[in-house]
């Protein structure tokens, strides 16, 4: 019986899937991120956008969605102060943005080369539904201040608008509180 020959090439076996069935997987795994996409999305429906961007029907309805919802719009803490008042307090900065922390929005402005900073916390409607603020502040004993502010450890001032509790932390080289009362002054103006 011959041998086999020098040079021949040899068919080998690829182990692995059959290409159908990674055909098949592909075509699922595409399924499956259309759908969760879809499900994933703000809203769960589109509309179509009338003049000036809205949603098609988001002029007839209240600021909640829903008809007959009267919660009030949402807040945006990165527009109630501007850049002029924040640069005093903190220097140059980074114009302000959202930021991670509690409440229905939360703004940022931060020094990048000196890490000082003003943080503006809005909370949600019916935070302070009393009128009053929690009993216990999260950040330990507090001391009043004007106009129903609580002055708490670590830069904070905690202040009810409407009914919203709402907080502002500032990080700054001078721990000036009539500084904080003022900002927490525009801010209630501006809501």
């Amino acid at each position: 019986m011959p041998g086999p020959r020098v040079g021949a090439a040899r068919r080998t076996h690829r182990p692995g899937p059959p290409r159908q069935l990674l055909s098949g997987l592909f075509g699922l795994t595409t399924a499956l991120l259309v759908v969760t996409a879809a499900a994933c999305s703000p809203g769960g429906t589109t509309q179509p956008a009338e003049p000036g961007g809205q949603p098609a029907g988001s002029a007839s309805q209240p600021a909640g969605g829903q008809p007959g919802d009267e919660s009030p719009p949402p807040v945006d803490a990165c527009t109630l102060l501007t850049a002029d008042e924040v640069t005093p307090i903190i220097g140059a900065h980074d114009g302000g943005g959202p930021g991670d922390g509690l409440g229905e929005s939360v703004c940022v402005w931060e020094n990048p080369d000196t890490y000082h900073s003003v943080t503006v916390s809005i909370g949600s409607p019916g935070t302070a539904a009393s009128g009053e603020l929690p009993a216990e502040s999260a950040y330990g004993e507090t001391e009043p201040g004007p106009d129903g502010i609580r002055f708490a450890p670590g830069g904070f001032a905690e202040f009810i608008v409407d009914d919203r509790a709402c907080e502002v932390q500032v990080v700054a080289p001078d721990d000036d509180r009539d500084v904080t009362v003022e900002l927490i002054g525009l801010i209630r103006s501006r809501m």
